[in-house]
């Protein structure tokens, strides 16, 4: 049991250090969406005042785009619903075939089944915490390679 609530704390600790690196990211992703935004607003400027030169590509792109990275993240979010459903089924499944079983449960298995507990409520509460990242990374990805491509192009 010792090292199960070892393990538990590391994963704790990994996972907040993912909400950190999480909170960066989008920072990061906020400030490159400034530049984005800047940058779409003249490109649509300039085919509003010229349309036979617009960046129709660039400008088409854009739904495209979110829609690509808004697939990716609802991927991410079911990926990581369906992988908690399926252990909280597994858990309750071994409950379940604990209380059909005949013979009394011993104290070492008191401590496997708290300790099986322990690594699953574990999981979940990181899986939880993992969540802002999962939904955050497409869209950040694609925040930020825009910001590098529309820099490239103003320059």
């Amino acid at each position: 049991m010792i090292v199960a609530g070892t393990n538990a704390w590391a994963e704790l600790a990994k996972a907040s250090s993912a909400m950190v690196t999480t909170s960066l990211q989008m920072n990061e992703m906020m400030a490159a969406s400034g530049s984005v935004i800047g940058a779409r607003m003249t490109i649509m400027g300039q085919a509003a005042a010229n349309p036979a030169k617009a960046d129709y590509a660039e400008i088409g792109g854009m739904v495209q785009e979110k829609l690509v990275a808004l697939s990716e993240v609802h991927q991410a979010l079911v990926a990581q619903w369906a992988a908690m459903c399926t252990e909280t089924t597994e858990q309750a499944q071994q409950l379940g075939r604990l209380f059909v079983t005949v013979r009394p449960v011993t104290g070492r298995g008191m401590s496997d089944i708290a300790e099986a507990w322990l690594s699953h409520m574990t999981r979940m509460v990181t899986r939880s915490m993992d969540v802002g990242g999962l939904a955050l990374a497409p869209v950040h990805q694609q925040v930020t390679a825009n910001a590098k491509r529309l820099s490239q192009i103003r320059a």
